[in-house]
């Protein structure tokens, strides 16, 4: 039959002598499963999903949809004995179910819209009876191609749509209350007026969203005492999650995600980190993704954080404590940020408060926000494809409502005061890492502060990649952080001598991200940035590179090792020296060899001397332990080739990188007690950069890059902060 273009709602009485048979439950809708034409188990079942009317919770909006999920069920003989087994097929939504409600039941109509697939029109039609206030049960009937299908009878299960299980370990150095948040949403006075006086933990949070979340109630301590381990880097965290999150590793996808409080990420400003890397099933490279992430609860903003909170201090941060771990589970259901959706104003967990504020004025995101997801967020969460829902299904932002924005590599943003400008050069071999220079420019005659964090990573750039084959791609991180900005100041735009304090530069690495490599295939690639920050929404230029063709055909043999998850993951993680990384980094340790002196041969290189250039620690009875000691020396072997190379360059393209290499051999020096070895290199580098016509600026960062001890602390000794470069050309 046809349906309404948007959602209807009727109501017929019944008869005064049935009013207490037929008194209607507080809700009909949640989540309903069945089987079709009989009473199960075998055959087709259903789990459905209504969700027509308000279910009770204070800040939980009525999506007035439909949808449900199909499976096959049926009985395997495993060890002569025989078992169950359901397997997902199918998911489908109505996106304007007509209903009408009667004092015995609600009859709900309305188009199916498969996610995947082909198939003929079809339609669905639900009734949902009850009986003294008790929902007695669903029947759905689905009629396709004019075909009637055998109705399923279902059974009401629960008010939420989909349920979670969510295990959270934590570090013996933050094994303290409060371990996970419970904040009153009245605690603080920066709030909407007429907020609800509640109080707000993580299950709530989700129950809001329809989401049951079960938090274990029995967690892993891993100790984190081991001399010299101060913080945690990306690989460290992937590893840990590899180790610890074995209770639901029995089969994936499935509705379970991992959590772990540590205590600081080596990059100081990082308060939480979703990473969208493989873990448990078969080891690192064959799934799951988006389920492991992690908040640092030594990190500034929660310094005031108590159980009670009594003072505003302590319920800001206890407010962000709570913000901080349903924003970082919320990546795992697929969420990106909102502005990375277009939906910069949002209201939501998915947002960052400072962002909303730069853009709505001081305190306005706090002063407005319902501790709530948006309704795009909701309509995914509760109603979207379950592949690109649960945890270890489609890669992170595969979501349809998670697209790009058409045009995004042609329609640039609003002027502002700062200019972005990307460049590197323009042909790269192929395999070669792809790393491009992102700049920020003051065109203006005042300085200018902004956000120096300008790797994607951070949230304040998003970038998009048109493919050889004309595919517009949006460039997501595997790790995403989330932390205190770094800002800048950029000077006024210089009306005569250059000292290049009007700009600011940082390399940035898109060799991988969540959809795999992003330059994997010969041909012609279009890269554009968007920079969103401090009020400030910039387009970048689109530029042009090229990757080219294997040239031997020992590169085209290699290519299948090259690109490969765990490769790439070594790569994003900045190295790793991860067990379930172990074959990225062979493949990269035989890259440098094999192709010595090539671009490729000397990013390869480098990506090993990271690994192998510092301490690793990896959890072992639960228990940090020193998996690998920092081998300064070997990674100096490593990059003399590539150093080498640099030196002799002539073009400025590679100022950038010969910096950085420059910045890894100094830490490797000073490791190996060697600063007069450091300060030699630094020099040459000033030298060879002032040479090239590198701005004073410049020059003068350089000469601080010198170390002022003999022998440097390790990473290890003190989290780092992301080094802050102006333009070296």
């Amino acid at each position: 039959m046809d349906t309404p273009n948007v959602p209807s709602t009727y109501y017929t009485p019944a008869p005064a002598s049935d009013l207490w048979s037929c008194r209607q439950p507080t809700a009909v809708s949640g989540r309903y499963e069945g089987f079709q034409g009989n009473p199960g188990p075998i055959g087709s079942a259903l789990d459905l999903r209504l969700d027509i009317d308000a279910r009770g919770n204070v800040e939980s909006p009525v999506m007035n949809k439909v949808s449900g999920d199909f499976y096959s069920t049926r009985f395997v003989k495993v060890a002569g004995v025989n078992q169950l087994v359901k397997t997902y097929v199918e998911s489908w939504i109505v996106d304007t179910p007509f209903v009408t409600f009667t004092d015995t039941d609600v009859h709900i109509v309305g188009t199916v819209r498969y996610w995947k697939g082909t198939h003929p029109a079809t339609t669905v039609d639900i009734v949902v009876s009850w009986s003294h206030g008790a929902v007695t049960g669903a029947v759905a009937t689905f009629t396709s191609g004019g075909i009637l299908g055998r109705p399923y009878a279902c059974s009401y299960r629960s008010e939420a749509f989909r349920d979670m299980n969510l295990e959270l370990d934590y570090c013996t150095s933050v094994d303290i209350e409060p371990k996970v948040p419970v904040y009153n949403s009245h605690a603080h006075t920066n709030r909407p007026a007429d907020l609800p006086n509640r109080t707000i933990t993580i299950e709530s949070s989700y129950t809001d969203a329809g989401i049951a979340v079960t938090i274990d109630p029995v967690h892993t301590v891993i100790d984190d005492t081991a001399a010299g381990f101060a913080s945690w880097n990306v690989g460290e965290l992937h590893d840990a999650m590899e180790t610890s999150f074995g209770k639901y590793n029995s089969g994936w996808p499935a509705w379970n995600m991992w959590g772990i409080q540590a205590g600081i990420f080596d990059t100081a400003g990082v308060g939480g980190i979703m990473f969208d890397a493989a873990a448990g099933f078969g080891g690192a490279g064959r799934g799951p993704d988006r389920q492991g992430f992690a908040v640092f609860r030594n990190h500034s903003w929660f310094t005031n954080l108590v159980s009670n909170p009594v003072t505003q201090d302590q319920a800001w941060a206890m407010r962000h404590f709570l913000y901080t771990w349903v924003h970082e589970a919320g990546h795992a259901f697929n969420f990106l940020h909102a502005w990375d959706k277009a939906r910069p104003d949002s209201l939501s967990w998915m947002n960052y408060d400072w962002k909303y504020d730069q853009r709505n004025g001081t305190d306005s995101f706090w002063g407005n926000f319902r501790f709530r997801f948006d309704d795009d967020e909701l309509l995914h969460m509760r109603h979207g494809d379950r592949a690109s829902v649960i945890m270890g299904g489609d890669p992170w932002a595969s979501g349809g409502h998670l697209e790009s924005p058409a045009g995004a590599m042609t329609v640039s943003g609003p002027g502002s005061d700062v200019e972005l400008t990307l460049s590197a050069k323009d042909h790269f071999d192929y395999m070669e890492p792809v790393s491009i220079e992102f700049r920020l420019r003051n065109t203006t005659d005042v300085p200018v502060m902004v956000d120096g964090r300008l790797d994607p990573r951070y949230g304040n750039t998003t970038v998009y990649i048109q493919k050889p084959n004309g595919t517009v791609v949006l460039h997501e991180s595997v790790v995403c952080f989330y932390g205190l900005p770094e800002m800048v100041t950029l000077a006024p735009a210089p009306v005569g001598d250059d000292d290049g304090s009007d700009r600011f530069s940082q390399l940035v690495q898109l060799v991988y991200g969540v959809e795999g490599f992003a330059f994997d295939a010969p041909g012609q690639y279009l890269v554009r940035a968007v920079y969103s920050t401090d009020g400030i929404v910039q387009a970048s230029n689109t530029l042009p590179l090229r990757v080219g063709f294997p040239v031997t055909r020992e590169e085209d043999r290699f290519a299948p090792e090259f690109f490969t998850r765990e490769v790439g993951l070594t790569l994003a993680f900045e190295g790793s020296m991860s067990p379930y990384l172990e074959r990225g980094l062979n493949a990269l340790t035989e890259a440098a060899e094999r192709f010595g002196g090539e671009p490729l041969g000397v990013k390869a290189a480098t990506a090993v001397a990271q690994s192998v250039g510092d301490d690793f620690y990896r959890r072992k009875d639960e228990k940090m332990v020193k998996h690998h000691s920092a081998d300064p020396q070997r990674a100096l072997a490593l990059t003399d080739a590539g150093l080498a190379g640099y030196q002799q360059s002539a073009g400025a393209a590679s100022n950038l990188a010969y910096r950085g290499l420059v910045e890894l051999r100094t830490e490797l020096h000073a490791k190996s007690d060697n600063s007069a070895a450091a300060k030699s290199e630094v020099e040459t580098l000033a030298k060879d950069l002032g040479t090239r016509g590198a701005n004073p600026t410049v020059l003068a960062q350089v000469k601080e890059l010198i170390p002022s001890t003999p022998a440097a602390r390790s990473r290890r000794a003190a989290p780092r902060k992301a080094a802050k470069k102006s333009s070296d050309g």
